[in-house]
């Protein structure tokens, strides 16, 4: 390979004006922590296998890029937040068993600049990773079913006792637990027979290492992570554009104040992708790769019905896209969609009924109607028994 190819973080847009940390195999870091090997790469940061020679075990490295004092930085909004859910974690909850917590977090300082280190308990693949390896894409109804179950008594940890939203739900950023140390023992052992070769960029000031791929045991309990665009709501008021394109909640769409009920959107069309293997919303302009409004509240009236009149008069938007009855006048056409047709991984009949009923529990334009965590718990679908795994 040629020094001007490049890979991983320097694919990523923008990498050229962000300073990623040249983490070496092999180094170690606060006089404890041995770099084995290289886990993934993100637009903030590169993740690494360690070894910390004072617990004697495995450890996640989550090495920033430089970072400055604003507070609008992901890694420092992230940092900050794991901070305080460190402080609340103190007192026990059952949501902590599903929620990726700090272990240890620090600065490493250089010529350049500064850049933090999130230290972790290792984990397995992520969600989307097991995903992909089922039929289209689709994941048995029980896997689904635990997963969004324990992910529920996470966010309820994160709204009721931490007071923040974590606003980017995504099978992306939901771990499955490691029954064991083997998978890292796997990784040290490919390390050691195949070690990483470095990769200097074409001027020579970055080094780059390829990821080692986890290898997928029996899935675990799913972990909830990264917090770098989680919001404190307790006490504020939010009505920032905010929220992954695709799981956007329709108060955030609409520019209304929104909180807590954000994350329980974006659950629901998670459980949705899980389950179909397809999102449900695709408000893309795939021409020009940028998200359309219009075309995304079609959508959402097309799926969800039309808003609340109540609703759309308080938003800015209303006399763009609504007439004084609230009709839609926009010249989008509103596409003939319905959650019946769009699940099509069960049969016509209780349980199809049950499944609509929990997602028409979470996809709601009314944040204030919709279902809470607590609420959601506890729902006749996701505690109905499921007799085969492979269902």
């Amino acid at each position: 390979m040629s020094q001007n190819d490049t890979i991983e973080e320097q694919t990523l847009p923008f990498s050229h004006s962000k300073t990623f940390f040249p983490v070496k195999i092999g180094q170690t870091f606060k006089g404890r922590y041995r770099v084995i090997a290289k886990l993934g790469y993100g637009a903030y940061s590169t993740v690494w296998l360690a070894w910390d020679e004072r617990a004697k075990a495995y450890a996640s490295l989550k090495i920033s890029i430089q970072v400055d004092d604003a507070k609008t930085s992901p890694v420092t909004n992230e940092v900050n937040m794991l901070r305080r859910m460190g402080k609340i974690a103190e007192i026990d909850h059952p949501g902590l068993d599903f929620t990726r917590l700090a272990n240890d977090i620090f600065q490493i300082s250089r010529s350049s600049g500064r850049h933090y280190c999130i230290v972790c308990k290792p984990q397995g693949p992520t969600a989307f990773d097991l995903q992909q390896l089922f039929s289209e894409a689709k994941m048995p109804k029980v896997m689904v079913k635990g997963l969004i179950h324990y992910l529920l008594f996470s966010l309820n940890w994160l709204h009721v006792n931490c007071g923040v939203a974590h606003t980017d739900i995504s099978p992306k950023n939901i771990l499955l637990e490691a029954g064991d140390d083997s998978i890292f023992r796997d990784i040290e052992d490919e390390e050691s027979r195949d070690p990483s070769i470095p990769i200097l960029s074409g001027d020579g000031n970055a080094v780059v290492y390829r990821s080692r791929n986890t290898r997928l045991s029996p899935p675990g309990n799913p972990i909830l992570m990264d917090f770098g665009q989680t919001r404190l709501i307790e006490g504020r008021v939010n009505q920032d554009w905010w929220m992954s394109d695709l799981y956007r909640a329709p108060e955030v769409l609409l520019k209304l104040p929104w909180a807590y009920p954000v994350d329980i959107f974006a659950t629901g069309v998670m459980t949705l992708y899980l389950m179909e293997g397809k999102n449900l919303f695709e408000p893309i302009d795939h021409v020009h790769n940028q998200y359309v409004l219009p075309l995304a509240l079609a959508q959402y009236i097309g799926y969800l019905g039309p808003p609340p009149l109540e609703i759309i008069k308080q938003s800015p938007l209303f006399s763009e896209y609504f007439d004084s009855e609230g009709k839609w006048v926009c010249e989008v056409p509103i596409p003939k969609n319905s959650l019946e047709d769009f699940v099509t991984t069960f049969e016509p009949g209780e349980e199809k009924d049950q499944f609509l009923r929990f997602i028409r529990k979470m996809l709601t334009w009314d944040q204030e109607a919709r279902a809470t965590s607590i609420e959601l718990i506890s729902d006749e679908w996701l505690t109905r028994p499921v007799d085969d795994i492979w269902r």
